[in-house]
Protein backbone atom coordinates (compact mmCIF):
# COMPACT_ATOMS: atom_id res chain seq x y z
CA UNK A 1 0.00 0.00 0.00
CA UNK A 2 1.35 4.02 -0.81
CA UNK A 3 0.91 6.57 1.77
CA UNK A 4 -1.53 9.16 -0.05
CA UNK A 5 0.33 11.91 1.55
CA UNK A 6 0.21 15.18 -0.15
CA UNK A 7 3.04 17.52 -1.42
CA UNK A 8 4.16 20.52 -0.29
CA UNK A 9 3.20 22.24 -3.67
CA UNK A 10 -1.04 21.21 -2.46
CA UNK A 11 -0.79 23.69 -0.16
CA UNK A 12 -1.78 23.93 3.54
CA UNK A 13 -5.80 23.09 2.80
CA UNK A 14 -4.51 19.73 1.23
CA UNK A 15 -2.61 18.68 4.19
CA UNK A 16 -5.34 19.73 6.18
CA UNK A 17 -7.75 17.79 5.06
CA UNK A 18 -5.00 14.63 4.67
CA UNK A 19 -4.74 15.11 8.72
CA UNK A 20 -8.53 14.87 9.08
CA UNK A 21 -8.59 12.02 6.72
CA UNK A 22 -5.83 10.29 9.09
CA UNK A 23 -7.64 11.13 12.29
CA UNK A 24 -10.62 9.54 10.71
CA UNK A 25 -8.47 6.40 10.14
CA UNK A 26 -6.99 6.09 13.29
CA UNK A 27 -10.62 6.93 15.14
CA UNK A 28 -12.00 3.50 13.06
CA UNK A 29 -8.96 1.70 13.76
CA UNK A 30 -8.44 2.05 17.60
CA UNK A 31 -11.72 0.27 18.84
CA UNK A 32 -10.52 -2.86 16.66
CA UNK A 33 -6.96 -2.57 18.27
CA UNK A 34 -5.96 -5.56 20.41
CA UNK A 35 -4.37 -3.80 23.76
CA UNK A 36 -5.34 -0.95 25.40
CA UNK A 37 -2.82 0.89 25.05
CA UNK A 38 -2.73 0.91 21.46
CA UNK A 39 -6.30 2.10 21.31
CA UNK A 40 -5.20 4.96 23.34
CA UNK A 41 -2.24 6.22 21.09
CA UNK A 42 -4.32 5.43 18.36
CA UNK A 43 -7.20 8.08 19.47
CA UNK A 44 -4.12 10.42 20.50
CA UNK A 45 -3.02 10.66 17.45
CA UNK A 46 -6.74 11.16 16.24
CA UNK A 47 -7.43 13.79 18.41
CA UNK A 48 -3.19 15.37 17.39
CA UNK A 49 -4.22 15.26 13.71
CA UNK A 50 -7.44 16.80 13.92
CA UNK A 51 -5.98 19.41 16.14
CA UNK A 52 -2.66 19.63 13.55
CA UNK A 53 -5.68 20.66 10.61
CA UNK A 54 -7.91 23.19 12.31
CA UNK A 55 -4.63 24.77 13.59
CA UNK A 56 -4.00 25.22 9.81
CA UNK A 57 -7.30 26.46 8.86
Amino acid sequence: MRAAKPGEELGTAAFASWRVAVAEALEALAPLLLFAEDRERAAAEARAARAEAAGLR
